[in-house]
């Protein structure tokens, strides 16, 4: 572990989620449209076929957190890559468009120290037995609804860089992951639903489609989210 301080304040890193779920899938997406939702011009969208990119819908339940109260999120993101000129091979992660927490302590520190884009929601989860709902609404207006089909999982471990804006730059920070999942392409094994709140407005204009890439079910899992990591030019 590695301690740092924030304005003061001593935070032991990495921050432990010893008990999570997820339930997430991703959708095509105009690639034009992404790109310009981005807050750097070296963040460049991962192409998955011509024109076109890919949005991660990823509803969490984090049960146990060391040193919070358990929470809940949802995370709405795009994988990247950090570029700095065209024949750059680039720096691979995620960059989150939207990231609605529903504990105000979460969301400060997510905010102050990564520049996550944190904000208060009310995140709900419905088994509804074949399948698990999460719905997201934020102002009294529903934001999206996303509901997963539940599959067979098996031990499966992933790290990971999410990008965030912090100070100016961009910060690249570390994620480690493992837990029962279970992941599939099947058609009809998920599906998502927007509301009438300017986030879901804007994810129209991303032009989403509604035939799922891929889907995962997670049952249980653990996490670490490492202090904020390398910074790079904006």
């Amino acid at each position: 572990m590695e301690e740092v301080e924030f304005s003061g304040i001593r935070v032991n890193f990495p921050i432990r989620y010893f008990d999570s779920s997820r339930i997430s899938a991703s959708y095509p997406a105009s690639i034009t449209k992404v790109q310009k939702s981005l807050p750097s011009e070296k963040l460049k969208p991962v192409q998955i076929k011509p024109g076109t990119t890919a949005i991660s819908l990823a509803a969490y339940e984090h049960r146990h957190i060391e040193g919070y109260e358990q929470y809940n999120e949802f995370g709405i993101s795009v994988p990247v890559q950090y570029k700095t000129a065209d024949k750059d091979p680039g720096l691979s992660g995620i960059y989150v468009l939207h990231l609605p927490v529903t504990t105000e302590e979460t969301r400060r520190d997510g905010v102050d120290w990564y520049g996550f884009t944190k904000f208060i929601a009310e995140i709900g989860f419905e088994d509804m037995g074949e399948t698990r709902c999460c719905r997201v609404q934020a102002e009294g207006k529903d934001i999206i609804t996303l509901e997963v089909k539940k599959l067979d999982t098996e031990s499966v471990s992933r790290d990971f860089y999410v990008y965030t804006v912090k100070d100016c730059q961009l910060l690249r920070t570390l994620v480690q992951t493992h837990g029962q999942v279970g992941t599939s392409n099947l058609a009809g094994g998920a599906s998502y639903s927007l509301g009438d709140h300017t986030i879901a407005k804007g994810l129209q204009n991303l032009e989403m489609g509604e035939t799922v890439i891929e889907y995962s079910y997670t049952a249980q899992m653990q996490m670490m989210l490492h202090k904020p990591g390398e910074r790079l030019p904006k």
